[in-house]
């Protein structure tokens, strides 16, 4: 088929050191539809295709649990306001999806299966006024009450994800493992250029815009979604982190990016040096 000679130069070319931008919109636009594509690649691949601003996804899912789980956090420590069984399970849902396997087990001493299964007998228990037990009741405090964020995804994970569906379709055999790897820091740079500058859409109908920078007590470059809760006097920001990465950034940007913050509002691209910069 033309389109799997398409994808096989194209990837051809990455492996050989030529650094494209265009070859991985292809690529990512291409695997996103393929049986068995891993979320972070069909999510990529649907930066590619809708960028403006994401309605769906494993990102716009974790930019709402997020934003749940801090209105929800603000609503209880903040505004004292009374919760309803519906505010609760709403947002120990989210959270549950927020949490990771083993914030679960350091919180809860529980596995996930355990725990979302203890969540909805607890839930179950209070629609029917019966009592809960201790562990249901410690279960329903954490992820009720708990303001919980992880990103949608990481670095590591795309470019591995990318791997194994690269590897399913045959475009990239065993052989070439090692040279695809090399690819990693442009794939990161390439995600952070993609969504920068993009929005989610909140339930409540609020956009989210997705901002890339290295504002982190690690310094490492990340896209985070800027949620805005506007129910007390004055809003409230909380940046949320949806993409994290390994790269620091003042090893992979432009001196632009370092001395000029202004330069982060714009669009962003990767340079010939292979540093994120700004788009000129």
């Amino acid at each position: 088929m033309v389109l799997d000679q398409d994808l096989s130069r194209r990837l051809g070319r990455l492996l050989r050191g030529e650094r494209r931008s265009e070859d991985l919109d292809r690529l990512f636009l291409a695997l996103r539809e393929r049986h068995g594509a891993h979320p972070s690649v069909r999510e990529i691949g649907d930066f590619v295709a809708h960028r403006d601003q994401r309605e769906k996804g494993p990102v716009t899912q974790k930019a709402r649990d997020v934003f749940t789980s801090f209105q929800s956090w603000l609503r209880i420590s903040v505004m004292r306001e009374p919760f309803t069984l519906a505010d609760i399970r709403k947002v120990a849902e989210a959270n549950l999806r927020n949490a990771t396997d083993a914030q679960l087990e350091a919180r809860l001493g529980l596995k996930r299966a355990v725990v979302k299964s203890v969540l909805a007998q607890a839930l179950n228990k209070a629609e029917k006024g019966r009592d809960a037990t201790p562990r249901e009741r410690k279960t329903v405090d954490y992820l009720g009450g708990a303001f919980i964020w992880n990103p949608a995804f990481t670095d590591i994970e795309v470019v591995e994800d990318l791997l194994h569906v690269l590897g399913d379709t045959g475009l990239l055999q065993k052989a070439d493992h090692a040279a695809f790897h090399t690819l990693s820091e442009f794939i990161t740079l390439y995600v952070l250029t993609l969504m920068h500058g993009s929005a989610v859409l909140l339930e409540n109908g609020d956009r989210a815009d997705l901002v890339a920078g290295f504002a982190n007590a690690e310094g490492r470059l990340e896209v985070k979604a800027v949620l805005t809760v506007n129910d007390l006097k004055k809003p409230v920001f909380a940046p949320a982190c949806l993409f994290w990465t390994t790269l620091l950034g003042t090893a992979y940007c432009a001196p632009e990016l370092l001395y000029d913050p202004s330069d982060w509002q714009g669009p962003l691209e990767i340079n010939r040096d292979g540093k994120l910069a700004p788009l000129r």
